[in-house]
């Protein structure tokens, strides 16, 4: 196995299942697949649809937990120095393998509960704060949807007429057009940037479990309206990386204003990113490049 043969196995699954259930599935997975890029994982969920949580040998040993007898890995595209299992770099990159924690046993892991709404919405908010930005539930001037930037006051407004759940992936989605876009006062949101902002606020709310109760296809915009229904493989794959840069990076401000997270003690379900360490890939996530 090559890293030829990875980029040509991503190609393929992109171009035979391109959808916005594909898509859906990719953010799905990058919510709980913290520190992974775009393209692993879509390798990831190729070659283990239920992966929630992976990590190399020695990442596993470090949590008190050895690769189970007979257990197949997971062939990704990591940075050649922290490739565990490669078959030559290529680039600078090399075949990493990673196993899920379903394939592993040892010490009982702790892991976060999902967050609250309204907690997630106030970290939202500081986040906004920071950025030089008050943030008010009111009427919107505009037809955008769910919120507004008016950039001349330096307010965002969320419509007052959204549940929690709502209006905080609302409130996300805008905070990634201040983070992913140059947005003229006069510009609305349309096209791929649409697709983008609703993107990574699915993703943080995914991640944080904290999701409105609608099937997903519902809160993230329509691909084939705006990529189209065959799109070239590289262009999924940019709108790929920067996405799950843009949410991990959105994750991280969240996170700073966020009460430490309760613990409890099982497999993984929800998220579990404050446990995690540095995987294979890992720097290519954070940086938002794709190998």
């Amino acid at each position: 196995m090559t890293v030829d043969d990875l980029r040509g196995a991503v190609e393929t699954d992109i171009r035979r299942n391109w959808s916005d259930a594909a898509w859906c599935r990719w953010l799905d997975a990058a919510a709980v697949l913290r520190d992974q890029s775009f393209r692993n994982i879509v390798l990831i969920k190729l070659q283990m649809p239920g992966a929630e949580w992976v990590d190399g040998r020695q990442g596993w040993q470090r949590r008190g937990r050895r690769i189970a007898r007979g257990a197949s890995g997971i062939r990704i595209i990591a940075p050649a120095p922290e490739r565990e299992c490669s078959a030559g770099p290529v680039q600078g990159h090399g075949v990493a393998t990673v196993w899920d924690v379903s394939q592993t046993d040892g010490r009982p892991l702790q892991l976060t509960t999902g967050r609250q709404a309204q907690d997630v919405f106030a970290a939202l908010e500081q986040v906004a704060i920071a950025g030089g930005y008050r943030v008010d539930r009111g009427r919107l001037v505009s037809d955008s949807g769910g919120a507004e930037t008016l950039h001349r006051g330096r307010r965002i407004v969320v419509a007052d007429d959204l549940d929690v759940p709502m209006a905080t992936m609302a409130l996300a989605h805008e905070l990634a057009h201040h983070r992913m876009h140059k947005r003229s006062r006069e510009s609305s949101c349309h096209g791929i940037a649409r697709l983008e902002a609703s993107s990574v606020a699915f993703m943080l709310a995914s991640r944080l479990g904290c999701l409105p109760d609608q099937p997903t296809t519902d809160l993230i915009a329509t691909t084939a309206g705006i990529v189209g229904r065959t799109p070239p493989v590289r262009q999924v794959e940019t709108l790929g990386g920067r996405v799950v840069a843009a949410a991990n990076r959105l994750y991280d401000a969240v996170d700073r204003y966020l009460s430490p997270p309760q613990m409890r003690p099982g497999a993984p379900a929800v998220a579990f990113p404050e446990l995690a360490t540095h995987s294979p890939g890992a720097e290519v996530a954070e940086r938002g490049l794709e190998p």
